[in-house]
C-alpha cells in the first residue's frame, strides 16, 4: 500500500511543469489584444522610448533604456523619429516637424553621449499617429 501511494505521488510530481517553466502546447496562446493594438499603432515597430515634446528630464530613462537594449544587442542602432499627426496641409505639417527637430537632435545627442557611436544613431520625422511625440526605435 505504501509503495502504491509513493508511486502515485511520484507520478503527480512528474506531470507538473518545473517552477517558472510552461509546458509545451501544440496550440500555444496567441498575443493579447493590447500587444496586437500596440504593434498595429506603430506599424509593427514598438518604440523603445516615447518622449512627449518639451520633456526636459528624459536623459535618465533614455540612458537606462539604451543600456538595456545594448545589453541584449551590443551592436544595436537607434533611430529617433519625430512624429506629428497629418493635418492635410503639408506646409503646416512640415513646420510642426521643424519645431520638434531640436528636441529630436537633443535625444540623438544624448544617445551618443551615452556611448553609442554616432554612425549608429539617426534621426528623422514623419506624419503619423494622433499626437506629437518623439520615438526612439532600436534596429
Amino acid at each position: 500500500m505504501r509503495q502504491a501511494l509513493f508511486l502515485l505521488s511520484a507520478l503527480a510530481l512528474v506531470s507538473c511543469a518545473p517552477p517558472g517553466q510552461q509546458s509545451i502546447s501544440p496550440t500555444p496562446a496567441g498575443p493579447d489584444t493590447q500587444t496586437i493594438s500596440a504593434a498595429d499603432a506603430f506599424q509593427n515597430r514598438i518604440p523603445l522610448v516615447s518622449i512627449l515634446p518639451d520633456t526636459q528630464d528624459f536623459q535618465g530613462p533614455l540612458k537606462a533604456a539604451v543600456a538595456q537594449a545594448l545589453a541584449i544587442k551590443p551592436d544595436a542602432s537607434f533611430q529617433v523619429m519625430a512624429e506629428t499627426p497629418a493635418t492635410g496641409a503639408p506646409d503646416n505639417d512640415a513646420k510642426t516637424l521643424a519645431t520638434l527637430a531640436p528636441q529630436a537632435t537633443a535625444i540623438a545627442n544624448a544617445i551618443i553621449a551615452d556611448g553609442v557611436p554616432a554612425a549608429r544613431v539617426s534621426a528623422g520625422g514623419k506624419t503619423a499617429g494622433l499626437d506629437q511625440v518623439l520615438l526612439v526605435y532600436v534596429k
